[in-house]
């Protein structure tokens, strides 16, 4: 059995999501604060029976918000105008709850899961589920539940007299005082009431959702064998930690051996003959009753007379021997017959170790009639990179080797997404302060098989670039090194044009010319606002205006992504190239979300990054000319670094060949020399204030 689909609404940030899971393992990468622990702490409070239970603030911020502010008006009203307790109480209920089926009720919207867990009819054994099959036909190899946590009419009405007083102490101080209308109070009264009037139930389905009856949570529960491992693990670190988690463990796995159990079994009896042999016990008792002489004397006058004694004695069992050498064992690394404490070996070392022992654990406890699920948030914690990876690998070994287990791990490292497969994916994102989207890449993945070149890049590129766009804010997506140490450099200086770009997670995707388009696919599906910067790449032999409008870019991102804007196929001239950017802007929105940005006009008619950059820097065009020492006297005055060929006339165009091997040297000449914003492009400055936006 394994789950499938968790449809999720009304929960946190994540108000509406469907969540597929792979048979085999999951990934869910975000960055953070993007709702990966709220996700798993969901699944802890519906699959796991212990303390973890939802709460009134679990609920959806935003929809909380919107309710209170609909029904306070509505209930200060009820104040107003009637007088009487039971009035005023019958009609916040009929208000929340309508006796007629022509209004709906006014609640917030309730946290519900739809689930579906599928089973292989030829090899699995559906006894545990039996109960709960809605769909008898032959063909139909799953089981169907619905998760509610909404507020009951009943318990609503019994809160709702038990704070009335307050209630009504507030509503009317705020009725009789509307200059000083402080409604704070007020709104936590209510929604006490609401939160306190909280209920879940759990329903068996059909395919729809519908029909079906209710499941008692213990009955519910025993359905699924989970297991988690938060982030927040404690581990020794220091040599005065004393936890010695790892022992601790290590003794729970052995205690499941039978070799283990035999020994235990006979341990207390040895243990009781060596101290009675000794004479410990009696010892023991003969000091206790010595030593609470005086004690024993005191009670007995204030107790009536009454002359029991009291002794110490022991009881041993196998409990109290399984702890005891969980107390007296520890975990020591040996190393050149040398051995280590637990502490010794760093905490990312210790966080591995656990990891391990804890999924041995687990791998005992897997029962084939149950739904095997087993979590580990952040299984990077404290490894370095090449550790996450390799850690990452062996999951994938782990679990695509144990078919009756369910792997599902939480992520933010660039490591762990790249160590796993595209369509193994899912992805958090954080879209407002209040709400996040869930982005399902099998379904991604699945899209693409309609274009095998497509696939292929993306199976191939997946592992080098996609890592850095799924964790970013925003993207920056640039032909060559040249862009990347300019606009780095720009948003690092201390006086950046660009403040709110620079302190937001940017990824830098080097794509060349011809590879951008295919990133625009998955740019469109996470929905990330992203700046494609590009070179227009007209004919080098262009040297006028008319020349180079009527020739034709071989920039294939260029020609691919303004024909797929305009739905076309025809090949541009750069005239037609230029027509199609935003009135007014040296770029064109391919997308609310994506901007091609690319040289025009007003970066001097421009075929390349460096040829727009000292055309800018010197007021020219590119199809202008000037003497050998009219370049010269500019390089030594700027202090830059470019070649200058031995020509009567040159333009702009002749220095950007020459120096063509040299282009990184001239970037760093352009740093170093404080020349960032001088001789910042025109359609890189306007595409970063798109980006900024």
């Amino acid at each position: 059995m394994k789950i499938k689909t968790i449809e999720i609404s009304g929960f946190r940030q994540i108000t509406h999501a469907t969540f597929n899971l792979e048979n085999g393992i999951t990934f869910l990468a975000g960055a953070n604060n993007s709702g990966k622990t709220s996700l798993v702490e969901l699944l802890n409070c519906i699959f796991n029976f212990g303390n973890e239970k939802f709460s009134g603030e679990d609920f959806s911020v935003v929809n909380t918000q919107k309710w209170i502010n609909e029904v306070l008006p509505l209930i200060l009203a009820f104040f107003q105008e009637e007088t009487q307790k039971e009035s005023i109480i019958s009609n916040i209920c009929n208000l929340i709850f309508p006796d007629t089926d022509e209004q709906n009720e006014i609640i917030i919207e309730p946290i519900k899961l739809k689930i579906q867990i599928d089973y292989d009819a030829a090899n699995d054994d559906i006894r545990n589920f039996a109960d709960y099959i809605m769909d008898l036909d032959p063909s139909s190899s799953s089981f169907y539940f619905v998760y509610e946590y909404n507020v009951d009419n009943s318990l609503f009405r019994k809160n709702l007299i038990n704070h009335y007083d307050k209630l009504e102490h507030r509503a009317k101080k705020i009725l009789s005082d509307s200059e000083n209308n402080n409604d704070a109070n007020i709104k936590k009264i209510i929604l006490k009431v609401y939160f306190d009037s909280l209920s879940e139930t759990i329903r068996f389905t059909d395919s729809k959702f519908e029909n079906g009856g209710k499941v008692d949570r213990r009955n519910f529960i025993k359905l699924f064998n989970f297991q988690k491992i938060m982030a927040g693990r404690t581990l020794d670190d220091t040599s005065t930690d004393r936890s010695k988690i790892l022992s601790k463990n290590i003794v729970d796995i052995a205690s499941e051996d039978e070799k283990w159990a035999k020994t235990i079994e006979s341990l207390p009896d040895t243990i009781l003959k060596a101290i009675e042999s000794e004479k410990i016990d009696q010892i023991v008792k003969d000091t206790s009753i010595n030593s609470l002489k005086e004690t024993m004397s005191s009670i007995s006058m204030t107790n009536g007379g009454q002359a029991n004694e009291i002794i110490i004695d022991m009881d041993i069992t196998e409990e109290s021997i399984k702890s005891l050498l969980k107390n007296i064992t520890s975990a020591k690394y040996m190393l050149d017959e040398h051995y280590l404490n637990e502490s010794s070996q760093g905490l990312g070392y210790s966080n591995l170790i656990y990891m391990h022992l804890q999924l041995e654990k687990f791998n005992k406890t897997i029962d084939p009639l149950l739904v095997n699920l087993f979590v580990i948030e952040e299984p990077e914690s404290h490894m370095h990179p090449q550790m996450q990876y390799i850690f990452s690998q062996y999951l994938l070994t782990y679990f695509a080797s144990r078919p009756e287990l369910q792997g599902f791990i939480t992520t933010h490292s660039h490591e762990v997404v790249r160590g796993a497969k595209l369509s193994q994916l899912r992805v958090l994102r954080k879209v407002d302060s209040f709400k996040c989207s869930l982005y399902d890449l099998r379904n991604f993945h699945n899209n693409l098989e309609g274009t095998p070149q497509l696939l292929d890049f993306y199976n191939y590129f997946y592992s080098i670039s996609f890592p850095d766009i799924i964790f970013a804010d925003k993207v920056i997506l640039y032909e060559g090194d040249t862009e990347r140490m300019l606009i780095n450099s720009l948003l690092k200086a201390d006086k950046t044009p660009f403040p709110k770009l620079k302190s937001q997670y940017l990824s830098f995707v080097q794509v060349g010319g011809a590879y951008a388009v295919n990133y625009e696919p998955i740019l469109k599906y996470l929905d990330i606002k992203s700046l494609i910067i590009t070179d227009i790449d007209y004919g080098k032999e262009c040297n006028t205006k008319k020349e180079i409008e009527a020739s034709k870019s071989t920039n294939d991102s260029i020609n691919k992504l303004l024909n797929m804007r305009a739905k076309t196929e025809n090949t541009k001239t750069i005239k037609d190239i230029y027509s199609c950017r935003e009135n007014k802007e040296p770029y064109a929105l391919i997308r609310d979300n994506i901007c091609l940005t690319f040289q025009g006009e007003k970066d001097g008619y421009t075929r390349t990054l460096e040829e727009a950059m000292l055309c800018k820097l010197y007021g020219i065009k590119s199809f202008d000319t000037q003497t050998k020492i009219w370049w010269k006297d500019k390089r030594k005055s700027d202090n830059l670094k470019y070649s200058i060929p031995n020509d009567a006339s040159i333009g702009v165009r002749k220095i950007i060949n020459s120096t063509s091997k040299n282009k990184t040297d001239f970037m760093y000449s352009v740093v170093l020399n404080n020349k960032l914003t001088s001789m910042l492009p025109y359609y890189i400055e306007e595409g970063l204030k798109w980006l900024e936006k």
